[in-house]
């Protein structure tokens, strides 16, 4: 087997294959040592799990302060710089069947492994996603330790949390994007066939996006092009008449591979446990790469994502209480929407980075990225709500003999574009000997969000000839439903058009940061950093005639400083403490207030401190973090929603608390049994609900047989949550137009899932799935206009995979 050296990865590599003969020792690969290589891995093709081949070289592995272990001096350029016939990144061809990643930047823009970034990064790898048919962003964030969330509807607004706070930064690629769960946003159409592996970064991370979220942040990484032609593709089928296909091609266009291609295709059609519900989901992906040199490359590309569901709702669709107040204990399956009621989100992107090389492993890296993103919903359902005006109150509720049910309506539509762009140069540099990092650079987004204007005065809103209850929204009155029991979803539609009648809103978020590593001694690593950011949010208006009549905003904001201090010290050569801190500033204005004006931003401080393991390599990584948060300007949601644009309305809560602790681990820990395990406690102080449970765990498992069975891959998962408590709007009825708005408690709920993978032959596999074995029953979401959203009861799929 012939390998070519490659700069820059030299450190990790080289400790990668000699750190496989035991946790302890690194040196020549025995039979057996560490874990095996992947069932899929081109470099495993021909050998048994846990078969090694001897490999030496003239490298040492790393410690996690970056020192070449049997080499103190920290004089490597010269061994950097030689290229030898000896190692490739093909090295780590492991990661390709693996639970975990060997290095990652998305904490500190800074190339670190797990052990050496101060902050809990989770992996959710390609072959996570395989094992467990994952193709959706929601379906990722269900597997992730210390993530939680909630749906709004079952129309794709879910929101995600973690330690105590809502999630707002998503990225790809290191680009930030609109993912939020307003009507506008478009993290459901996001398809996961399209990224090699999730990264969640929990914890305050506004360094390289000036907005440090105290909840998280989601990365997301694109499939790039290889230099090797290979083929991958599957049909998956399910009960609710579930049909998937997906097809991944790795295409060199020269016979080098210095100009090459990847093209991705992913379809999905199903219908759901819910009667008259409906999804569909597409998803491609075009990438090219370009060695113009071997120090200048160029990446380009383009992609579109899709999700259309039909027998959507507005809002919660399943009634908790009858109008006496009694529970309604309905069915699973229920879902008391109009047949026409339906919401499409989508979004095209085209990409572009440089990368030029100067040389000793400093790098100069532009990136642009434009996303173009439309989101349309014309819904309908039957549920409590706001009645008319002149009756105040509320009405909707349904009577057991089938009366007092009313269609609710609303039809919206969006258009969101966003332009990114990201310049850095890094690099290390060696000084007091040590090889320490630095990297400097500009990023930041012009986000344009249009709300189109649909109302009765404007002549582009009408069901029936009925009119609206405001903009183009229908509630509790005007369009009554006969009997809800015998109600098969007919009803006339909306009738709409577009004008020239529109909201604009801009954010601009830009800024400078720099971040630098520091070896100070032998195991103690520091990271210091801070960005620089200039902030800036205005809404405005068209009429129909379209002049544009006013704005309003939170105004600019310059200079906004978020700095970053991180600690990591070796108390072994497999364990390390660590420590961070980082300020708050969170941007929030998808999020309005009673009058419709965003919300200020979240400010306050994070802190980290814990332990972090790397073991057999890197090949398993464990942490343990124990984090507390102070925030002020915490959104907390008042249970109504704007009469005009029916999004939520939030009000500002200061001096939020949330304190807890995150156990994680990743990898193998043993030849060929790969886990992904985490276990969270949170405690919340502040809010006048807790919609996070206390104790989270969360359990993916796999293990790849040896010797006869070697061709069988079994696994499962399991993921267990505590009570949560939820506000409720208007409350349980107590007649006479009064109710008990107390909170609402959610019990806790238990999700176990099954896998079984057999390979057929060289190129074909053959997976089963289930989901929710024991056919649980839990609802994600209670309490909002006196609804709740249940869970999806057990499915399961079957999955033929090929690959060459």
């Amino acid at each position: 087997m012939s390998f070519a050296w490659h700069p820059g990865l030299g450190g990790i590599v080289g400790w990668c294959f000699l750190a496989l003969a035991s946790p302890v020792q690194a040196g020549t690969m025995t039979k057996g040592a560490g874990a095996s290589p992947a069932q899929d891995a081109p470099a495993a093709r021909g050998h048994e799990p846990g078969k090694r081949k001897r490999i030496t070289t003239r490298n040492s592995p790393r410690n996690s302060t970056g020192d070449r272990v049997g080499d103190r001096t920290g004089n490597h350029e010269e061994s950097r710089d030689r290229r030898h016939e000896t190692i490739d990144v093909r090295a780590r061809a492991w990661e390709k069947g693996s639970y975990t990643l060997s290095e990652t930047r998305s904490s500190t823009g800074l190339p670190l492994s797990l052990r050496e970034t101060p902050q809990t990064v989770t992996v959710i790898s390609r072959q996570l996603m395989d094992d467990q048919q994952v193709n959706t962003l929601d379906d990722v964030l269900g597997l992730t330790p210390g993530v939680t969330s909630f749906a709004n509807d079952n129309a794709g607004r879910t929101t995600y949390r973690a330690r105590g706070f809502d999630i707002t930064n998503y990225k790809i690629d290191g680009m930030l994007i609109n993912a939020t769960t307003s009507f506008g946003g478009i993290g459901s159409s996001i398809n996961t066939d399209l990224y090699e592996n999730v990264q969640i970064v929990r914890g305050a991370n506004g360094l390289l996006g000036g907005t440090g979220d105290p909840s998280a942040t989601i990365y997301l990484q694109r499939k790039a092009p290889m230099k090797d032609f290979t083929v991958n593709g599957l049909l998956r089928l399910g009960n609710w008449n579930e049909r998937r296909v997906m097809a991944d091609v790795n295409a060199p266009i020269t016979r080098s591979g210095s100009v090459r291609s990847r093209y991705v295709f992913s379809w999905d059609d199903t219908d759901t446990f819910r009667v008259r519900e409906h999804v569909n989901r597409l998803g491609a992906l075009a990438n090219y790469a370009v060695d113009f040199s071997r120090r200048d490359t160029l990446h380009y590309g383009f992609q579109y994502e899709r999700t259309r569901n039909d027998g959507a709702s507005w809002g919660s669709n399943v009634p908790i209480w009858f109008a006496d107040g009694t529970p309604a204990k309905l069915p699973r399956s229920t879902n008391p929407v109009a047949n026409w009621s339906t919401t499409m989100r989508d979004q095209y992107t085209a990409f572009g980075n440089y990368d030029h090389s100067f040389g000793g492993e400093w790098h100069l890296k532009i990136g642009y990225m434009r996303t173009e993103g439309n989101s349309i919903s014309s819904l309908g359902v039957a549920k409590v709500n706001n009645a008319a005006r002149k009756t105040g109150g509320y009405a909707g509720f349904w009577n057991e003999d089938g009366s007092g049910a009313y269609l609710n309506a609303l039809h919206a539509e969006y258009h969101d574009s966003r332009d990114n762009a990201d310049i850095r140069i890094g690099g290390p540099f060696h000084a007091l000997g040590h090889t320490h990092q630095l990297v400097f650079g500009f990023s930041g987004y012009n986000d344009t969000l249009t709300t189109y204007s649909f109302s009765h005065a404007n002549g582009n809103c009408s069901i029936a000839g009925v009119v609206p209850f405001n903009a183009c929204q229908y509630r509790a009155t005007g369009l009554p439903i006969a009997d809800w029991r015998s109600w098969n979803g007919d009803y006339p539609g909306f009738r709409t058009h577009r004008t020239r009648a529109r909201q604009v809103d801009v954010t601009r978020n830009y800024g400078a940061y720099a971040s630098g590593r520091f070896v100070l001694a032998k195991g103690l690593s520091v990271i210091l950093g801070g960005r620089v950011s200039t902030y800036e949010a205005y809404s405005g208006s068209y009429t129909l005639a379209n002049v544009y009549s006013g704005q309003s905003g939170n105004g600019r904001q310059n200079g906004v400083l978020t700095p970053y201090a991180g600690a990591v010290y070796d108390l072994t050569r497999n364990l390390s403490v660590y420590g961070s801190y980082t300020d708050v500033y969170t941007p929030q204005s998808q999020l309005r207030d009673a009058n419709n004006q965003p919300l200020s931003p979240v400010m306050g401080k994070s802190y980290e401190t814990g332990l972090k393991g790397a073991f057999y390599g890197g090949r398993l990584n464990t942490s343990l973090a124990f984090y507390l948060n102070r925030q002020d300007n915490v959104a907390q949601a008042t249970g109504a929603s704007n009469l005009q644009t029916g999004e939520a309305i939030y009000r500002s809560m200061n001096g939020v608390k949330t304190e807890g602790v995150d156990f994680d681990a990743s990898g193998e820990i043993l030849p060929g049994w790969n886990v992904l395990f985490g276990y969270s406690y949170l405690s919340e102080a502040g809010l006048s609900y807790r919609q996070d449970p206390r104790h989270l765990v969360r359990l993916t498992t796999t293990y790849h047989f040896h010797g006869r069975l070697k061709n069988l891959v079994i696994g499962g998962g399991v993921s267990s949550q505590t009570t949560t408590q939820w506000a409720t709007n208007p409350g349980r009825p107590l007649g006479n137009g009064k109710y008990d708005s107390s909170n609402l408690n959610v019990n806790g709920y238990t999700l176990v899932n099954l896998m079984a993978r057999y390979r057929l032959m060289k190129w074909l596999d053959l997976t089963g799935n289930i989901t929710n074995l024991t056919n649980k029953g839990y609802v994600r979401q209670a309490g909002f206009y006196d609804g709740m959203i249940y869970g999806q009861p057990r499915s399961f799929t079957f999955t033929l995979r090929g690959h060459y």
